[in-house]
């Protein structure tokens, strides 16, 4: 009986000799691993050691405070790529202000501050009031930076719901819009019928760019809808749309550029606070 329990004993013993010696050799490996990441976010080698850090949490599961140390390289390098990507935005947006402010020299802010929360920059040749009784197409961005191309219609009833603008080679054309929806309206008075369909940002679907691409040559402007009508895109309209459309990309990158510096600063504090805790 003792002779069984001395083997038993014995057993364990090289079994736990064993599991010790297997846990040394991995916090081992895994200290030389950690070093590697160190090594590489010092030579700036950021995509590499977040690679390193994912697998280092694979291959070392259980050893909860490596882990904890490699969670702290990838803040370090979280932190690394916020500033420098404030850095980066905080140089270029300063000029894209410039542009945008040198752009809205030509633009004019409709708002009725009784009804409207959101102002709209229409240029100027293409005012609500100056424009008000004819066919054309317009285009304007509110002040939260988004983009409206307008089809204003005064005829007999077409129910136009899509434009299409060619220069007899090549074509581009909205999206559609159903005469249901709020982007479409129409109305009748002594005086004619209005029909004002409205594409709101990608709706628009290239139309703008394609006016400012061959904005040398004759763009004909055809209304498709229960029946078709045509008209040629006049010079004025032309310009206020491409000065428009690239009025809109501006304004987009200055958001886009305030967004990531936003995000960029509350990724850092959100760092801090979780390491204050």
């Amino acid at each position: 009986m003792k002779q069984i329990h001395f083997s038993i004993i014995f057993f364990l013993s090289i079994i736990l000799l064993v599991a010790c010696n297997t846990q040394g050799k991995q916090e081992k490996e895994a200290d030389n691993q950690l070093q590697k990441i160190q090594q590489l976010i010092q030579h700036n080698e950021l995509n590499a050691a977040k690679i390193a850090i994912d697998s280092f949490h694979a291959n070392f599961p259980r050893l909860v405070a490596k882990r904890r140390v490699a969670e702290a390289f990838q803040d370090t390098i979280t932190r690394r790529e916020c500033k420098r990507t404030i850095v980066y935005c905080d140089s270029i947006l300063p000029f894209k202000l410039k542009e945008a402010d040198s752009l809205l020299q030509n633009f004019r802010l409709e708002k009725n501050t009784k009804y409207q929360d959101v102002g709209n920059y229409v240029y100027k040749t293409q005012s609500t009031e100056a424009n008000a009784s004819r066919t054309y197409l317009k285009a304007y961005v509110d002040e939260n930076a988004d983009y409206f191309l307008v089809s204003q219609y005064i005829g007999p009833k077409i129910e136009h719901t899509s434009v299409e603008i060619s220069n007899g080679e090549v074509f581009a054309h909205t999206d559609t819009i159903d005469i249901t929806s709020a982007s479409y309206l129409s109305f009748s008075d002594e005086t004619g019928r209005w029909e004002i369909v409205t594409f709101k940002n990608e709706a628009e679907n290239g139309v703008s760019e394609f006016i400012s691409q061959y904005i040398n040559e004759n763009l004909k402007v055809i209304l498709h809808g229960k029946k078709n009508f045509s008209y040629f895109l006049q010079p004025n309209d032309k310009k206020a749309i491409k000065e428009t459309y690239h009025l809109w990309i501006v304004k987009k990158d200055i958001n886009r550029l305030k967004k990531e510096i936003e995000k960029a600063k509350l990724k850092i504090e959100q760092i801090n606070r979780r390491n204050q805790a």
